[in-house]
């Protein structure tokens, strides 16, 4: 890490020493995204309609010495918080960027296909199920160096993330923002990385590792420091497109016993026009608690609980317009008994 810390040293330093900022252009993006969502079982019953608040604000610009400069906040928190910001700088040597609630490096979602999306971003993850995401930089403030995306063969390109200070969320931190004192019960920082390939025609691999770093000895914290990984494939030929994925996730917040996270999760699209898809997907996660050995026992005990998304999508597309349906079915939710399905009608138009 003291090797990346210092590439982006000389990255910033060439920078201000070789280049002036020219005036950049400002734009304004977003999706207008409207839902009815009709609830199934449990706890989950009823009805509801949303409106989505996804609104970006954009510069970019090009320096003397042609670089590159890219700003861009969102407003899409319901407090309208401009939690997700990001600064990014291209160079010939690569792309070094400032990263607040933003950059994820995670390619969990990015190895699964589907017509409105992951079909866990419709699940029900408000409680222990989040935790089927594993560690990302994007979680907190964070800095990263990407290297050139045309530098290695076969279409190979790495990022690299560090987050100094897991204290320090990003949500909402501006210029100057101090974050708040570590303990390092759980670590101090986080470390990422991210490789991605294009192999083959229509074929994309992707990947990546993270871990905490800095826990604190002599912590009620007597495990180890958390890491997380996921490896999958996408491929794509003629209007078919599949994805797969695992990957795995070890808990640092737990104190006495160990947790395990393995996830697994495939997906099939089916473009039958150019404005009809079709996707279905499945994603597991099952949760593995290790006790400690007691005493009088020679072995430990290790107990499993599983926490299943299917889901089936349609959309349709007119002009930039998209009409989706999805059918979303859980099980296991939080890793309990609870079980649910829904049905999500949505429209959403882009600009």
């Amino acid at each position: 890490m003291k090797t990346i810390t210092k590439l982006f040293a000389v990255l910033v330093s060439s920078i201000v020493l070789v280049g002036n900022a020219v005036a950049g252009e400002m734009t304004v993006t977003g999706s207008a995204k409207a839902s009815y969502v009709i609830g199934g079982n449990d706890a989950n019953a009823g009805k509801g309609i949303g409106v989505a608040n996804e609104l970006t604000v954009s510069a970019s610009g090009e320096m003397d010495n042609g670089f590159t400069w890219n700003y861009a906040v969102d407003l899409d928190d319901a407090n309208n918080v401009n939690d997700d910001s990001q600064l990014t700088i291209g160079t010939p040597y690569g792309t070094i960027g400032f990263f607040t609630s933003e950059g994820g490096l995670s390619t969990e979602t990015t190895n699964i296909v589907g017509a409105l999306g992951a079909g866990s971003d419709y699940a029900d993850l408000s409680g222990a199920t989040v935790d089927r995401e594993g560690l990302d930089v994007s979680s907190y403030a964070n800095i990263q160096y990407h290297t050139p995306a045309d530098l290695l063969p076969f279409g190979l390109q790495a990022k690299l993330g560090y987050a100094p200070n897991i204290a320090q969320t990003g949500a909402g931190a501006s210029y100057k923002a101090e974050g708040a004192a570590n303990t390092a019960a759980s670590g101090r920082s986080v470390e990422m990385l991210q490789l991605t390939a294009a192999p083959y025609e229509g074929l994309t691999i992707a990947g990546d590792v993270a871990r905490t770093t800095g826990q604190e000895a002599g912590t009620s914290k007597t495990h180890d420091e958390a890491v997380s990984a996921n490896l999958g494939a996408k491929y794509t030929n003629g209007r078919v497109t599949i994805g797969y994925f695992e990957g795995g996730y070890q808990d640092a917040t737990t104190t006495s016993e160990s947790v395990i996270y393995e996830k697994e999760g495939y997906s099939i699209q089916f473009d039958a026009t150019d404005e009809l898809s079709v996707s279905f997907s499945n994603d597991e996660i099952d949760q593995g608690t290790r006790t400690d050995v007691a005493n009088g026992s020679t072995a430990g005990t290790k107990a499993h609980l599983v926490s299943e998304v299917d889901s089936i999508q349609i959309a349709y597309t007119m002009g930039g317009m998209t009409l989706g349906l999805a059918k979303v079915e859980e099980s296991g939710i939080d890793f309990g008994t609870r079980s649910d399905d829904k049905t999500v009608i949505s429209v959403a138009v882009s600009f």
